[in-house]
């Protein structure tokens, strides 16, 4: 049940707060064998799993993040607005079942936990075709791909940047300030990433035209033009906006590496410092939506090292591989 008092929501966080690995903490785990790493999670009471084995680590990670979830919406002072950041998991489900639709699959999948909507009413929404209690931008876009497999033009690429553009279409729309930079921001740093992964396929610059999404502050026209340059040149040429040196941070990486991963942990890495901004912060919403991003971020970094650890990876390209953590 939704909160009336911010400060009461913050004083909550803070006291969950302290339960976030720190740097330090990640370099022990990343450190240490898979079993000693289990061990520390445990003694942590990370997700509430006393007699949790190698085995159940993805079982932990996911019970750390439902317990987030379940005080986010307990103390929130404004779901409206914390609900747009559950609402990516159910992006996440949409664009499976309607996969599975298409391909008549009988699987029964891993879906994504902690949206606003059940997956279970999720399915039944696409098995229906109807989407009239999704918020606007969304039903929008599930009526055009349904419009498209009614036609026969079905991409299932252009499923997932349908489905996405509407996403940060419904967050911009929200009007807070620091929910439209963050989701401008996505947009800027997947198109990039876009960029990179067609370039590294060999892809026309049609097939980009397509994949890029609205909403960013590199214009897309700028990123088409560039999409044949040099990578050299692409730190010069694209960054703009609030994250103007975070993307040129990140396609300088991107040129040295060659791979798209770079931008991916430019974008992770960014978001997360942005989120960190309102850490401090007594009577607002920012240290609930911060804490949240900073229990994902963490948990992305914890199956990380995990399956490192169980695959018997170095210490040296965990830590390559890592992303910033909340308040960093």
């Amino acid at each position: 049940m939704p909160q009336n008092s911010a400060v009461y929501a913050v004083s909550r966080i803070r006291s969950r707060e302290r339960t976030l690995f720190n740097r330090d903490a990640v370099k022990r785990l990343a450190a240490s064998s898979a079993k000693e790493a289990l061990r520390m999670l445990i003694d942590a009471n990370y997700g509430a799993m006393p007699d949790a084995s190698i085995l159940d680590t993805d079982a932990m990670i996911e019970s750390e993040l439902e317990r987030t979830y379940e005080l986010v919406r307990e103390v929130t002072t404004k779901p409206s607005l914390t609900d747009i950041f559950f609402l990516a998991s159910d992006i996440t489900n949409l664009k499976l079942y309607i996969k599975l639709r298409i391909t008549g699959s009988k699987e029964t999948p891993a879906v994504a936990r902690g949206g606003v909507y059940e997956p279970a009413e999720l399915k039944r929404m696409v098995e229906n075709g109807d989407y009239k209690e999704l918020p606007g931008a969304i039903a929008d876009a599930m009526a055009d791909i349904e419009a498209d497999i009614a036609a026969d033009r079905v991409d299932p690429a252009m499923i997932s940047v349908k489905l996405d553009q509407s996403y940060i279409d419904h967050a911009i729309s929200s009007g807070d300030a620091f929910i439209q930079a963050y989701f401008k921001a996505t947009a800027d740093f997947d198109n990039l990433i876009a960029l990179a992964r067609l370039s590294a396929l060999n892809a026309p610059v049609e097939r980009l035209k397509k994949l890029l999404l609205s909403g960013g502050d590199i214009p897309k026209e700028l990123i088409i033009k560039h999409y044949l340059s040099p990578r050299e040149q692409l730190s010069r040429e694209l960054p703009a906006g609030q994250f103007k040196e975070q993307l040129k941070k990140g396609l300088e990486e991107y040129a040295l590496s060659s791979n798209a991963m770079a931008l991916e942990r430019a974008r992770d890495n960014a978001l997360m410092r942005f989120a960190s901004r309102g850490k401090n912060e007594i009577d607002t919403i920012a240290p609930v939506i911060g804490f949240l991003l900073a229990k994902r971020q963490e948990a992305k970094v914890i199956r990380l090292i995990m399956t490192a650890l169980r695959n018997g990876l170095s210490e040296e390209v965990i830590n390559e591989r890592t992303r910033v953590l909340y308040g960093e």
